[in-house]
């Protein structure tokens, strides 16, 4: 350190040490300054600003509820949410599994026995392999969902008093889109319109499971109904809301601009971006 500097002795030195003579004389100090940046002291400031709320609020809490204690927050937390969490999605996993599983041996069993109706199918099964029959995936148990929870939710939603008529309904279309692209699926009725897997196209059943990058939905088939995984990718899915018993307003959801969870949708705002990704949905035949 070159000890001609006055101003490093008699500005920095003097408020670290009594005597900063001392260390100079003695070596303890290197040849070499180094200056480090700092956070401009944000971290201090985020710091008290955080505990100033968390006083603010206990004090409020205390003047509503004379001679309370502070609350105390971790006791509300469900302690085994990741469990209950991670065993839903393993039981989702059993389910689809075991459906498909169960599928397959009935179509074998019909094709066997040369049956060709699904209410033929049902009532062999029932008689003579009731733990097939039970296991196997029945779109009457999920109409429900739909007609009574799903549509009632996403009418609310929109504010539409059923019956209506479609001149009576006005509505910003922008902020149907808005509270659309919010909305929670499971239990919507669902066609693929488009797809670049030929193979999905034309299939429409109710959402099981609104994941983020598939719609889990179970169909309605000729001899049995089916649990299909339908990627969201590169799929163009058409959907009704009706207004009364004739007409209904019909919207489309990308796939590819839906890869979200309900979940993460619910508080997401969608901006506009580069669209060379739809162009399949515009060109492709």
């Amino acid at each position: 350190m070159d000890k001609a500097q006055d101003f490093i002795n008699n500005n920095l030195l003097t408020k670290c040490f009594n005597d900063p003579k001392n260390e100079i004389d003695e070596g303890r100090l290197l040849d070499t300054l180094m200056l480090l940046p700092t956070d401009g002291g944000s971290t201090s400031r985020i710091k008290k600003i955080i505990e100033k709320r968390t006083r603010l609020h206990d004090t409020k809490v205390k003047n509503k509820v004379p001679n309370s204690e502070p609350i105390d927050y971790d006791k509300y937390k469900q302690a085994n949410y990741k469990k209950i969490n991670k065993r839903s999605k393993q039981s989702l996993k059993d389910f689809i599994i075991k459906s498909k599983l169960s599928v397959n041996k009935a179509k074998q069993i019909a094709h066997e026995k040369n049956i060709t109706k699904k209410a033929d199918l049902f009532k062999y099964l029932e008689t003579n392999d009731p733990e097939l029959y039970k296991d196997l995936p029945k779109y009457e148990k999920f109409r429900p969902l739909f007609s009574e929870l799903w549509i009632s939710y996403i009418q609310e939603l929109l504010n539409i008093s059923y019956p209506c008529q479609s001149t009576e309904f006005k509505a910003n279309g922008m902020q149907i889109l808005t509270k659309l692209s919010m909305a929670d699926y499971n239990g919507a009725a669902l066609r693929v319109t488009k797809s670049k897997n030929h193979n999905t196209v034309g299939i429409e059943g109710i959402v099981v499971w609104d994941a983020q990058k598939n719609f889990i939905m179970i169909t309605s088939g000729s001899l049995v109904d089916e649990i299909k995984i339908i990627p969201k990718k590169g799929t163009l899915f058409d959907f009704e809301i009706p207004l009364n018993d004739e007409q209904a307003l019909q919207y489309s959801i990308l796939g590819d601009r839906f890869k979200y969870r309900s979940v993460d949708r619910a508080g997401r705002k969608f901006k506009t971006r580069r669209c060379d990704d739809l162009l399949f949905y515009v060109f492709d035949s």
